[in-house]
């Protein structure tokens, strides 16, 4: 299997449990709309080809932007592998780090997406590095079992 298809797989199975903290957090009251969400609806609202956010959950239009976005990260964890420490939890709890930040930190305030973790409540911060944390667990040991499958 080459390294994209690896990669893409790795991402989306990753998404999976990294989805787990923010449901529970918004089950238990932590924090309100989970980023995601709100982070596709705003993506919707500046697109008029897709669907406006009708109803909090998890409607097509969220679930495809996130499992989307899992498997872009999982390709790029695979292409920049070499460069990371060679422990799959090690790695993927760095890869983890840098999406949360670049995305967190970098891109989303910028494009007016989601707020900055200062504008933010620090109960949604800590939620999402943690789910982060997850993901890139979730997809450091993924995709060196698909890796090692050969």
């Amino acid at each position: 299997m080459n390294a994209i298809l690896r990669g893409a797989i790795s991402g989306v199975c990753a998404t999976v449990p990294m989805t787990v903290p923010i449901i529970t957090a918004r089950r238990i009251g932590l924090i309100g709309t989970a980023p995601p969400v709100q982070i596709s609806a705003n993506i919707a609202a500046r697109t008029p080809l897709l669907p406006k956010r009708r109803h909090e959950g998890f409607p097509a239009t969220w679930i495809a932007a996130h499992f989307g976005y899992g498997a872009a990260c999982g390709t790029v964890y695979a292409l920049v592998t070499p460069a990371l420490p060679r422990r799959p939890a090690a790695k993927g709890l760095i890869f983890g780090a840098l999406v949360w930040a670049v995305s967190y930190l970098g891109y989303l305030p910028a494009m007016k997406l989601y707020p900055a973790p200062d504008d933010d409540a620090p109960p949604r911060t800590a939620v999402m590095i943690a789910a982060h944390a997850v993901f890139g667990l979730a997809l450091g040991h993924t995709e060196q079992w698909l890796r090692s499958r050969r």
